[in-house]
């Protein structure tokens, strides 16, 4: 009985999820990062711990692995020599650096909404080609996912597309757009790094003796492309049919929505779903934005005093840095001074700000003919705290269902599973398990309203006034 291994590559650690044929989970861990993200070395070793933890869990299942799929917070880029070793630390999904060339890139190529802002792949790229001494040394750049594949097959300079959307990657086409070429001629960038674009789950190859070794599997086991963290947990909670909408609550927030077809254009682009597209986008508050407040253990004790049907009147907008993504354009605010309120009011209001925001974000999409049918399915470690769901429920003024086994990692394990079991959409149409459905109370809903819409005019405005980028 053949087994699948999904591995994500999160914000804090890593996970995986290992599936029999049967699409059931036989294994699973999650382990933090024995070092700092930014060192790619440290992704390697996560993946030996990973494997010692599962190969006790399952001897047997791990023993007859066919296939790997990984993937990775979109974004992440690595400098790699002909080696393919790393240059220098990875730049992360939420580096700021590269503010001078997605200033550059938006005046030259304002089409290009994937690939726009500092934390873009491209732009990424471009302050590499001004900045970095070891330019001259570059062979190939990776992002997360598609680098640990790399080094567990040997086969460097291929990725699958949906990390290389960041870069300017035309998905449908799996080619590079000529006003991309145009542009990288102009900054003196060598077209033969752009990575060749691989289709999720289609084989990236086999792994190398020397990690099959490493890692106890068997030595004909394949990797697959991959795809990133957010497209992974779509793929856990079973997203397949257009209108179908997801929430993951991480270090950051990402919404995806199922749509016919591709869509880009106001701050919004669009992932590949086996036949079907996911338009969404990320904002970058969320949990890591709460963590510059409070400790683990201070919001676990600060949920149970949550009053999720009596809103607690503050419009704050958290950031955990600098530069806002989605849904405003914002490269250079810090979000929200926090006024010196009660432990309990303060916490309750930023969770609130969070809720305005994926409200924001969901609104956006609706007013560009995007629907949305159904409940909100949400996945990630947000989903924890239960008075928050009510109140999300109430703010979104929607049904928030959370999915039990919405892992990325699992996401992972379907998609690696995927060309062996039948087409991605199949293998979704499961029921995934779910937890708790939370459903929208009439009078706090129309409470929450009405805090909204302030929350949204003013912040608006004050991106009107005050940052000198256009809002989405």
């Amino acid at each position: 009985m053949p087994t699948y291994l999904g591995i994500d590559l999160g914000t804090s650690g890593v996970r995986g999820v290992l599936i029999d044929d049967g699409l059931q989970i036989v294994a699973h861990a999650a382990l933090p990062y024995p070092g700092p993200l930014i060192e790619a070395t440290v992704w390697l070793e996560s993946i030996e711990q990973l494997a010692a933890t599962l190969i006790r869990q399952s001897p047997d299942g791990w023993r007859a692995l066919a296939a790997i799929s990984i993937d990775g917070t979109s974004a992440t880029l690595l400098p790699c020599d002909t080696r393919g070793a790393s240059l220098g630390p990875a730049l992360l999904y939420s580096d700021q650096r590269a503010q001078e060339e997605a200033t550059w890139l938006a005046r030259e190529w304002p089409a290009a909404d994937a690939a726009q802002g500092a934390a873009s792949s491209l732009s990424k790229l471009l302050w590499l080609r001004r900045h970095d001494p070891h330019y001259p040394h570059l062979r190939y750049i990776h992002h997360q996912a598609d680098w640990v594949a790399a080094q567990l097959t040997g086969l460097f300079g291929q990725a699958d597309r949906g990390n290389l959307l960041k870069l300017g990657l035309d998905g449908a086409r799996l080619s590079y757009p000529p006003a991309l070429l145009g542009l990288l001629k102009i900054a003196d960038v060598d077209l033969a790094l752009l990575p060749h674009a691989l289709r999720e789950g289609e084989d990236y190859g086999t792994v190398r003796p020397d990690w099959a070794r490493r890692l106890q599997i068997p030595a004909h086991t394949v990797v697959r492309a991959g795809c990133t963290d957010s497209v992974a947990a779509a793929i856990a909670a079973g997203l397949h049919s257009p209108g179908q909408a997801l929430s993951s609550l991480g270090s950051t927030l990402a919404i995806k929505v199922v749509h016919t077809r591709p869509y880009a254009g106001k701050g919004l682009y669009s992932h590949y779903l086996g036949r079907h597209t996911l338009v969404g986008a990320a904002s970058n508050s969320g949990g890591a934005a709460l963590l510059r407040h409070f400790s683990r253990p201070q919001m676990v004790a600060l949920s149970a005093a949550l009053k999720p049907a009596t809103p607690s009147g503050q419009l704050l907008y958290p950031l955990p840095t600098t530069g806002e993504r989605y849904p405003l354009n914002a490269p250079q605010w810090p979000g929200s001074s926090i006024p010196p309120l009660a432990i309990e009011v303060r916490f309750q209001a930023l969770l609130e700000g969070l809720s305005y925001i994926e409200a924001w974000c969901y609104a956006t999409l609706e007013e560009q003919q995007i629907a949305i049918v159904g409940a909100i399915l949400s996945t990630g470690g947000g989903t924890a705290n239960l008075p928050w769901m009510q109140m999300r429920a109430n703010i979104l003024d929607k049904p928030v269902q959370v999915i039990a086994h919405g892992d990325p990692a699992l996401g992972s394990a379907l998609l690696a599973a995927s060309t062996d079991l039948g087409e991605l959409e199949t293998l979704q149409t499961r029921q995934p398990a779910t937890e708790q459905v939370f459903l929208p109370e009439t009078t706090a809903a129309s409470q929450y309203r009405e805090y909204y819409h302030q929350f949204r005019e003013h912040f608006e405005a004050l991106s009107t006034l005050f940052f000198s980028t256009e809002i989405y």
